[in-house]
């Protein structure tokens, strides 16, 4: 498309190095000379080309976002797009329905015949907890800032800052700690395989609280250029609630384009460290698990599992938000990830409209009538948009750079 506007800046690049930790995903990709980093520009670029100026315009501008979650949110449409073209959809952007000013995401077609309506949304840090975590990586990379020829720094996490903390007043107090240390007597109790051993130093700010400890480095790596020094980081135990963050999704997308003529398809990527799996999906669609006691006096005579009536399907007055045909699941789908990350289908037993199981190429799932999971294969999302699984970074990459 001649004169047609970039996503990435064309200009000459010479940044070899790992992304900071307060660096925005697009920052990052713009300057990065890595190959895979150039691999990633070039199929954004290829993928948005394929759309409709006025279309190009509104995702690139979010995809350009410093904000990772705006940025992300883009990107999950635009992969979405392309994997829908690649499975022998056509999809229609933003269409009209039911009079209403908010529109879908797609409705896709095949054969010019509308199968159902798709929207994309993420499960996402709050402007809250995003702003803590913002505030958290500057510190990060203040520290990584600092010269540590002999040790890298371990990171215990209490807590999250609510204003920032004086980086460089931390940095020069764990250059002060490291310079008195004797390195061959935390080599030894490094060695011994009990952090407990090893010097620890607490630093305070708010009610935020950081443990640091020394982590001798390998004697080939002592005094090596353009390392690094935190070498670990270990975060407090907690209570992950991403099932949560799905079942909202659901909640707030099930009605907000009234009844559609066609089935309707909520897609959700869970951009969240810790990751998810099949029972917090479980958990979100039909309820948290959950165990029935049965007592006789003071003695239990039976006891069963089931789920609270908590889901995004089934809630305490049964069947719940109909109007949602099935809920495509991705879990922390990147730039990075596209390769890797496959979206799984999960069918709503109790919609109004459901889904033709045929016309979906990649793995999906079913409530059985007795009330099993049954899986249905599917293709990869790697094998429909023609990439190595292991993309962007093959064998010998990280000998090349461009």
């Amino acid at each position: 498309m001649i004169g047609a506007k970039k996503l990435f800046n064309k200009m000459n690049r010479d940044f070899t190095g790992p992304k900071l930790y307060s660096e925005s995903i697009f920052d990052y990709l713009n300057r990065s000379a890595r190959l895979e980093s150039k691999r990633i520009r070039n199929i954004l670029e290829q993928w948005i080309n394929g759309l409709s100026s006025e279309v190009q315009d509104e995702l690139r501008a979010r995809i350009q976002s410093r904000d990772d979650r705006q940025h992300l949110g883009a990107f999950f449409e635009l992969y979405l797009h392309e994997l829908l073209s690649k499975s022998g959809f056509s999809a229609e952007i933003h269409p009209e329905v039911n009079n209403k000013k908010a529109h879908p995401d797609f409705r896709v077609l095949k054969d010019g015949k509308s199968l159902f309506y798709l929207e994309a949304t993420l499960v996402a840090l709050s402007d809250k907890d995003t702003s803590a975590k913002a505030r958290e990586k500057q510190v990060y990379d203040a520290i990584n800032r600092m010269k540590s020829p002999n040790f890298f720094i371990g990171v215990k996490v209490h807590g999250a800052p609510t204003t920032n903390p004086p980086g460089a007043k931390m940095r020069s107090f764990l250059e002060d700690k490291l310079s008195n240390l004797d390195l061959n007597m935390v080599t030894k109790q490094w060695k011994q395989g009990d952090l407990e051993t090893l010097p620890q130093w607490n630093w305070k700010h708010n009610s935020w609280q950081i443990t640091f400890f020394p982590i001798p480095k390998k004697q080939e790596n002592r005094g090596k250029p353009g390392v690094r020094p935190i070498g670990l980081q270990i975060k407090d135990a907690g209570w992950y609630t991403s099932h949560i963050g799905i079942k909202d999704s659901i909640r707030d997308k099930a009605s907000k384009y009234g009844e559609l003529d066609l089935p309707y398809i909520i897609a959700i990527n869970v951009t969240d460290e810790s990751g998810i799996d099949e029972t917090d999906i479980i958990n979100a669609l039909f309820g948290e698990e959950q165990e029935t006691f049965i007592l006789y006096g003071n003695s239990i005579i039976n006891q069963k599992p089931n789920r609270k009536p908590n889901g995004a399907w089934y809630g305490p007055c049964g069947p719940q938000n109909q109007r949602v045909s099935a809920a495509l699941i991705a879990d922390n789908l990147s730039p990075w990830s596209i390769a890797k990350v496959t979206p799984i289908l999960w069918h709503n037993p109790w919609t109004n409209r459901p889904l033709n199981s045929d016309t979906w190429l990649l793995p999906q799932l079913f409530l059985s009538e007795n009330n099993q999971l049954v899986k249905r294969k599917g293709k990869y999302g790697n094998e429909l948009l023609g990439l190595d699984p292991n993309w962007p970074r093959t064998y010998g990459d990280e000998l090349h750079f461009s």
